[in-house]
């Protein structure tokens, strides 16, 4: 399995988080022929890592030299490797991915020349004979001797003088794409070229100019960085991404195409201030006098308007090229996660807990840690290293019971957020929030009549039909409802994929008033709460909503768990419901670019509260759990 062998930079760009879903599935069970150096190594890594870990059944057939290859690939039952000369032996691909010389550097142009041209021969015959739609990957060289100001476009080109040693890389990347023109006019098939700015990957084996800057700053130790002209960058997840938006069809117009990553074109002073801003007196970078690169500038307009918007921007691609240096022993994670206040809404999400401990004890209330915080305390003894927010979960009737105690339990500066306490509220949950703070994303943020302060969820999970089909129109009800109440009230259009649903919702958003369908919401997600001996629960209030149902017995029996020094309840069979929700490899981590936090966070005011200071008693002076 070609998982157990990848280390967590190479798994993060072998399992494309980046890459949606409904996309990567256009590949299922296709076939893909790949041909060309590292890029190309690392995509078939990806593709069947696919395949092995996410069952699409992508079939990679590699034209050439498998020396450096990761055996568990090449003995994957998805591999297949063939020379050159054998590709006219093949009767069936669907897509043909050539790599070719992007971002490659030779000593040896003639014989690079000459392999690049034999490449681009039998791959273009394959195309021809089998109809495969081809993508091609270049870069920005191919554009020549580029001015030092300029932001290159898809049809703007500088001279290559035939001269110069130092532009025959260019040369021969031109020469690639127009041979491949050539043939596409002989052979008639589908060829779009991906152009790409200096491509960046962790452990993928690429070298670039930045990598001694990288490995000096994970060490602490001095470095230099030639001061040239502004360059474009790219993360190869970003490359893989571009490659899936062709081959699945959602980039449509053949022709070529620059791809950059999100906001990364940037100069060399840029990279530095970036680089001291992360990882501060450890960026040692003395800025230099030099020559320039050969690559350039671009814009990725074209491909960004054409449906591919890149992911990972500047800070996350620098980031995800430092790390491999370091060897701290820590869990590898993204640096500077909210302007550096992660570790301080850990510790107001920490009082939060204590004070919701110290009520449901009280009132004898049932409650567990929940969603992410359940996941936190069983797989790291406390919050996932970069989570943001707290979450606990309640049977529907102890929900209602806290709602009516909460109030004058709480202390001051801490304040309890239904739809009842605030009349603009339509959350389909409750929340305690932190008074005169900000914790507000992209929507929430247009929601200036509500509090918008820390927050801390709280969720019910509901009871459902004991019969497969009561269930299932139960669920169907419950995501129909919540669509009219979040679409109405974020003023947004339904766009589910389905014309027919989302015409439908969208007509109903429109008619029903706010207030009615939050009242059509509330009494779906709780239409089975006077029902007995209910076999199946659901998270009607949450985001796990699509994640189904389960056995009602699992929240029947709590058993405690430490979590940041501090025992709270979970559910004594926890196993069954992190499986549920997360699935059966809960305990590993998730792909390396994606441990930035849950939310994005666009509104962050942490007033007065000290990360020291804040820890909120109960207000008749009895003690919260102390266990540790």
């Amino acid at each position: 399995m070609i998982k157990k062998r990848l280390n967590d930079y190479e798994s993060d760009w072998a399992a494309m988080p980046q890459v949606e879903k409904e996309k990567l599935e256009k590949l299922k069970n296709k076939t893909v022929l790949v041909c060309g150096h590292i890029i190309a190594r690392s995509l078939c890594y990806a593709l069947v890592f696919q395949s092995e870990e996410k069952k699409r059944g992508i079939r990679v057939i590699f034209a050439g030299d498998t020396d450096g290859f990761y055996p568990e690939c090449t003995e994957s039952e998805y591999f297949t490797s063939v020379n050159i000369d054998s590709l006219k032996e093949l009767s069936s691909v669907d897509y043909i991915v050539h790599t070719g010389f992007c971002c490659e550097y030779g000593d040896e142009f003639s014989q690079a020349f000459a392999d690049e041209i034999r490449s681009v021969n039998a791959l273009a015959e394959v195309a021809a004979r089998t109809g495969a739609k081809v993508v091609l990957l270049s870069d920005s060289r191919v554009y020549g001797k580029c001015r030092p100001s300029r932001v290159y476009a898809e049809n703007e080109y500088s001279p290559l003088p035939p001269t110069e040693p130092e532009l025959w890389d260019n040369q021969l990347l031109r020469t690639i794409e127009s041979l491949w023109s050539c043939r596409k006019a002989e052979g008639g098939f589908s060829l779009t070229v991906l152009r790409t700015g200096v491509v960046l990957g962790g452990c993928c084996g690429l070298k670039t100019f930045l990598d001694d800057v990288f490995r000096a700053v994970a060490e602490g130790k001095p470095c230099t960085l030639v001061n040239g002209k502004k360059l474009s960058y790219i993360y190869l997840t970003d490359v893989f991404r571009a490659i899936v938006y062709v081959l699945g069809g959602t980039v449509k117009k053949e022709g070529a195409y620059n791809i950059t990553g999100k906001d990364c074109t940037a100069s060399a002073g840029a990279i530095a201030a970036l680089l001291h801003d992360v990882y501060g007196d450890k960026a040692k970078i003395t800025l230099i006098d030099g020559k320039d690169e050969n690559a350039c500038a671009l814009t990725n307009a074209k491909i960004f308007y054409s449906g591919c918007e890149p992911a990972l921007d500047l800070n996350l691609t620098i980031q995800l090229s430092v790390l491999p240096y370091m060897n701290d022993g820590k869990v590898p994670m993204i640096s500077n996660i909210h302007d550096g206040r992660l570790e301080a809404l850990q510790k107001m999400q920490i009082a939060y807990l204590r004070e919701v401990d110290r009520i449901c004890k009280k009132h004898n209330i049932k409650y567990y840690l929940g969603g992410g915080t359940l996941l936190g305390a069983i797989r790291h003894n406390g919050f996932i290293p970069w989570d943001d927010d707290s979450d606990i979960m309640m049977p529907r009737e102890d929900y209602d019971k806290f709602a009516k105690v909460v109030v004058d339990e709480l202390p001051e500066g801490m304040t309890f957020e239904s739809h009842k306490t605030d009349k603009n509220c339509f959350y389909e949950f409750n929340k305690l929030r932190v008074q005169n703070t900000m914790f507000a994303t992209e929507l929430a943020k247009n929601h200036t009549d509500i509090n918008v302060g820390i927050p801390f969820d709280i969720f019910a999970h509901d009871k459902s039909a004991n019969s497969a089909w009561g269930r299932k129109l139960h669920l169907a009800m419950t995501v129909f409802t919540r669509a009219l109440v979040l679409n109405k009230w974020n003023h947004r259009k339904v766009d589910n994929g389905s014309r027919l649903q989302s015409a439908v919702t969208n007509f109903f958003v429109k008619i029903f008033p706010l207030r009615f369908s939050f009242f059509l919401m509330e009494h779906t997600i709780t239409f089975f709460k006077r029902k007995k001996n209910a076999k199946y629960l659901y998270d009607g209030t949450g985001k796990n909503v699509y994640n189904g149902f389960f056995d009602a017995g699992i929240l029947d029996e709590e058993t405690t768990h430490v979590f940041e020094g501090y025992e709270f309840p979970v559910p004594k069979r926890y196993d069954d419901y992190l499986k549920f929700i997360f699935g059966e490899n809960y305990m590993e981590y998730p792909p390396l670019s994606t441990r930035i936090g849950c939310h994005e966070i666009v509104l962050m005011d942490l007033a007065k509260f000290d990360i020291d200071e804040f820890a909120p008693l109960p207000r008749d002076g009895s003690a919260s759990s102390e266990n540790k």
